[in-house]
């Protein structure tokens, strides 16, 4: 009896114990790559984030695949890799079974579908594909149309682009693939913008890497915007061992100006920057040209070659791996805020014309009072 009690007991947590292997998620993958001469090796690893593979396989020497992906790497795009290809096809990861099928030669229009992430995924490179054919025609026909035309042919194939992501996002904002297309100009975007976007995400998507990727980077941009107190920092003097802040020079209106010796367009705007320093330096400007390099010798002599006899600061860490850079949320040179002497960044991002006018207002308006 006693033993037909236990019997029983295994049995009902057996039991208790099938659906939970029932009801683990799967994403499967399967598909043909055609051009092959042999067996190859696929590798899958996230989009854009790391070159470490999460998963590996062999085809068919026919070309056939299929592998699988644990729910807990769902909702994210992957790029898969064939041995001796060049490019990568582009897959979302979600419940289902998603088909890709490409050539070994052309694998990045390989067409993706199967689940309806990955059918949004693959109109969306059908429209990029249309996209991309249109800007290669206007560069090939460039001398056929007028500057004005070229124009008005680039801003309509732009609106295109605009007009396309705006309709995804808002009729599909639980879609992985709208929030992750919302992304892709994130780096051109203003903070609003971007907040704008995360609202429509949230809060379905508020603990997904690409909506706090986003976040992180509305935050930075907010704490650089006009109206902002400028992040201070202490750096090196072209000395080498002298040390320059930012906050230093409270009382006086700062032109901070990040640039560098490799930079072709920094450097014509030095030549300008030279006009601005010394027209308004007298009335009281101050101009911190900041350089993302990392040799200082090459810096040096920027600096004489330019002349750039106003401040110089640098950290010597070099481009957009610089500590300064990142707080500034710098992914371009040359970059450029104006300061007013509580600290406080009155504009960004200006120069030319607008920004001549704006100091002749601002030193006018002083010399006035």
């Amino acid at each position: 009896m006693i033993k037909l009690k236990i019997a029983l007991i295994a049995m009902a947590i057996l039991l208790l114990n099938i659906p939970s292997f029932a009801q683990e998620v799967f994403c499967k993958v399967s598909g043909n790559i055609s051009g092959l001469d042999k067996a190859a090796k696929i590798t899958i690893s996230r989009n854009r984030t790391s070159s470490i593979p999460v998963k590996t396989t062999v085809t068919k020497i026919n070309g056939d695949f299929s592998f699988t992906l644990p729910a807990i790497m769902f909702n994210e795009l992957y790029d898969l890799k064939v041995e001796g290809a060049r490019g990568t096809a582009n897959f979302i990861a979600e419940k289902g079974t998603v088909k890709i099928t490409g050539e070994k030669e052309r694998i990045y229009l390989a067409v993706v579908k199967g689940t309806p992430e990955n059918d949004h995924w693959n109109n969306y490179q059908k429209f990029s594909q249309e996209q991309s054919k249109q800007n290669n025609h206007l560069t090939m026909n460039a001398d056929k149309f007028t500057e004005e035309e070229r124009i008005a042919i680039f801003n309509k194939v732009q609106q295109r682009q605009e007009n396309y992501t705006d309709s995804l996002v808002q009729n599909y904002p639980k879609s992985v693939v709208a929030l992750y297309i919302a992304k892709i100009p994130l780096m051109m975007m203003k903070h609003d913008q971007i907040d704008s976007l995360l609202t429509v995400f949230k809060p379905g998507f508020a603990k997904h890497p690409y909506y706090l990727a986003m976040k992180t980077r509305a935050d930075i941009l907010r704490k650089v915007a006009p109206g902002a107190i400028a992040p201070d920092f202490t750096v090196i003097k072209p000395d080498g061992t002298s040390k320059i802040s930012l906050s230093s020079f409270r009382g006086k209106y700062v032109l901070l100006d990040f640039w560098a010796s490799w930079c072709v367009p920094c450097r014509e705007e030095n030549i300008h920057t030279k006009t601005i320093y010394q027209k308004f330096n007298p009335a009281g400007l101050e101009v911190i040209s900041f350089s993302l390099d990392s040799d200082i010798k090459a810096w040096r002599d920027a600096l004489k070659q330019d002349g750039l006899i106003w401040h110089n600061a640098s950290d010597l860490v070099g481009g957009t791996r610089s500590p300064v850079a990142k707080n500034y949320g710098i992914d371009g040179i040359p970059a450029l805020w104006l300061i007013d002497p509580t600290g406080k960044i009155i504009a960004e991002g200006i120069r030319g014309e607008t920004l001549e006018a704006l100091l002749e207002s601002i030193f006018s308006k002083n010399k006035g009072e």
